[in-house]
This record gives structure tokens, sequence and C-alpha cells, in this order.
């Protein structure tokens, strides 16, 4: 158990696994530097409900009693064909302020490499930004790519900075906007083949069996009902799933999330890289639900760019996009000493074409 593993004591500082009555330390660490006090919820539902693990999956420091360093893990299995391995995802990484530049992000995270080792996960894959990719790649990270975002922005003029110039500015930026984006609508090629159904507590078991009729060879997470259910149950958040029908039977599925800072993600998408046509009438039922967000953000592995481009998507490399965004990098790193070969070899997990990805790997 982790409570009973072994911990390091360096200079004043305590490296360990996380304990029984950890919570409200790590809480508060994440209060000061998120500015806000997560839930005892939400934590719960994060590191102890989650499907895979029997344990709290985060290493800390600490010193004098005050946890000043945390990072966490969320679990998926990684499937590729027939397949499939425990990875896991390092998150919710903070240093306190006052302790920086004391090398514990490296720390605890050489605490979670040599920890998890030992056990049966098989690798480490998350999304860092341009300064924790640098540090990860000094501790075995190998960058992947970065991820090929689309948008739909509805409302530019929110992007915009606040001030008379901005507001004159976003006023026209709006009103060509929304005259783009009706043409759109107006000319994209959903024409009601399909019976959209919407459900505001999406159908796990139906979109694991969508999922299964078509199981990509990429890497991607494993789409089973009980990580869907898991997922779902997210405090704060809000999913919708949109199911595809033809006499009667599913054929395809979008789901979106809601309620965080991203605004309104294409969350997911099943049957996963496919070109099924079923997929414009769910884009349209998506786009016509949420006409009133900011923007509406997707992967290129969730659907086709030929499509989103068809529906007013435009790629994050856009330079007028490209200022309000961030490149999300995709790094990973196997946990196992051996060669160099096989279907979840370094090498095959760093080359970008064997990857799958929508915001269901991406976001945590």
């Amino acid at each position: 158990m982790a409570g009973q593993e072994q911990s390091e004591r360096t200079d004043e500082y305590r490296v360990r696994t996380y304990e029984k009555g950890d919570r409200d330390g790590v809480l508060s660490l994440l209060e000061t530097e998120w500015g806000h006090r997560p839930s005892t919820d939400w934590f719960d539902w994060k590191y102890v409900d989650d499907p895979y693990l029997s344990h709290v999956p985060i290493t800390l420091a600490e010193r004098d009693g005050e946890i000043v360093a945390v990072q966490g893990y969320v679990p998926c299995r990684l499937r590729r064909g027939e397949r499939t391995v425990l990875a896991l995802k390092p998150v919710d990484a903070v240093v306190h302020p006052d302790h920086r530049r004391n090398g514990l992000y490296s720390r605890i995270t050489e605490r979670g490499i040599r920890r998890y080792r030992r056990r049966e996960s098989a690798l480490f894959f998350n999304f860092p930004n341009a300064a924790s990719l640098g540090a990860q790649e000094q501790l075995g990270w190998s960058e992947v790519a970065v991820v090929p975002l689309y948008y739909r922005v509805q409302r530019p003029g929110d992007l915009l900075p606040d001030g008379p110039a901005g507001e004159s500015i976003g006023r026209v930026a709006d009103a060509v906007t929304r005259t783009g984006l009706r043409l759109c609508d107006r000319f994209s090629p959903a024409d009601g083949t399909y019976d959209v159904e919407r459900y505001a507590s999406p159908p796990a078991d139906r979109l694991e069996s969508i999922y299964e009729t078509q199981v990509p060879r990429s890497f991607h997470a494993l789409r089973e009902a009980r990580y869907y259910r898991w997922l779902f149950d997210a405090p704060t958040l809000e999913h919708t799933a949109y199911v595809a029908t033809r006499d009667g039977r599913p054929v395809a599925a979008l789901v979106t999330r809601s309620g965080g800072e991203d605004g309104v993600l294409v969350f997911d998408s099943v049957p996963l890289a496919s070109r099924h046509d079923a997929f414009a009438d769910l884009l349209a039922a998506v786009v016509a639900d949420n006409a009133d967000a900011d923007v509406l953000s997707v992967t290129d592995g969730t659907l086709p760019p030929s499509l989103l481009a068809r529906f007013g998507f435009v790629s994050y490399e856009l330079p007028l996009v490209s200022r309000f965004c961030h490149p999300t990098y995709m790094a990973v790193r196997p946990l196992r000493n051996g060669d160099d070969v096989g279907p979840f070899s370094r090498r095959a997990l760093a080359d970008p074409e064997n990857w799958c990805l929508s915001f269901l790997e991406v976001k945590d």
C-alpha cells in the first residue's frame, strides 16, 4: 500500500507517496496555485474512485509537515490492436511558489517513475506545456507531436482585450463571424439521413458497443463502459451524448463536454478514426445545440478535418487563432526496460502516426 512504501528524506524535504490524511494538504496546495480550492468530491472522483487502481496515485514532497509539491497520475487502459496495457497520465503537477528551484518537480516525478516501474503500469503519456515538456525530456520522456486542434470560433470578440477599441473590433468580428458560420451551416453536408438521439446522461454501454464495431490499430484509450462511466461522473463537468441511429440501430456517436475552463469540447467520437457519414448529422446537432458557446473545440483525431472545415472549424495553426491558444504537446515515457521493439516500444509510442487522440485522451 502507498502508506507503507518507504519515503525519501533529502535535505529538509521528505519525498513520498500519498498517505491517508494527505487530502486537505493536497487541496490547500492546489488552491494556492489555482486560486480556488477543489472540492473533496472532485478529489475523490479523480484519485480515489477511478476504475483501475486500488490506491491514491499521487507522489508529493513535504517539509515540516506541509505538502509543498504534488503530482497526480490518472490511469487508463491503452489499446493497440488486440493488446491493452495500463498507462498513466501525470497531471496536476504543482510546486509551492516558496519552494521552487529546489528540484522538487524532478524529485516527485522520479519517485513516480520508480514506483510505477515496479507495478503493472507500462508507460506514462501526457500533454505538458512547453516548460514542463523540457523538464520531462530530461527525465526520459520523448516528445510525440503537437496535437492538431480545430476551433469553431463563434464569438471572437470575447477573445479580444478589454477596452473601447477591443469592444468595437469585437462587435465587427462577431457580426462577420455570424454571417460566415450561417453560410457554413446552410451548406454543411448534414442532410438528416440519420436520426439523432440526445442523452444528458451518456449511455456508456451503448457507446462501448459502437466503439467495438470498428477498433483502429492506433494507440488510444480503451472505450469500455466502466471507463466511460467514471469520466462522465466528473464533478462540475457536463457530458452530452449524440447517438446516430438508422432503422433503430446505433451506428455512430459524439460526446460533448462543457462546464470547464475550456468551453465546449467535442470530447469523443465512436467509431474511432472513422469517416462514417453519420458524423455530419451528429456534428450539425452539436453545433445547433451550442450556438451560444464562444468556441467549440475538437481534435483532428475525433472528426475528419474536411468535415470540420465544412462546419466552420479552423486549425490552431491559423495565425489569428494561434494568438489566443497555446500548443498542446504530447509526450510519452515507457516505464519498463527492454529492447525498443514491439507494439508498445518507445519507437512506436513516439511516432505520431500511431496515435488516435480525442479530448478523452488529452483532458483529464
